[in-house]
């Protein structure tokens, strides 16, 4: 199956094809749990919503 997604036009092709991976990873890895931020979030917010939805599936016994 081939998915097509429209990526922002500033991004880089660096940023694309780094995104591209890190899905084609999850993809065969398990189901991916993608949080989606404004644009204006920082690296420390990021981590901090990845991290609650760590613990999150941890707890509920879901963790690869």
């Amino acid at each position: 199956m081939t998915f097509e997604l429209d990526v922002p036009s500033d991004w880089t092709p660096g940023q694309t094809l780094a995104v591209r991976n890190l899905l084609q990873h999850v993809l065969r890895a398990g189901y991916p749990i993608v949080a989606v931020a404004r644009p204006d979030a920082t690296p420390d917010q990021i981590e901090d919503i990845y991290g609650r939805l760590r613990v999150m599936i941890s707890e509920a016994g879901l963790a690869a």
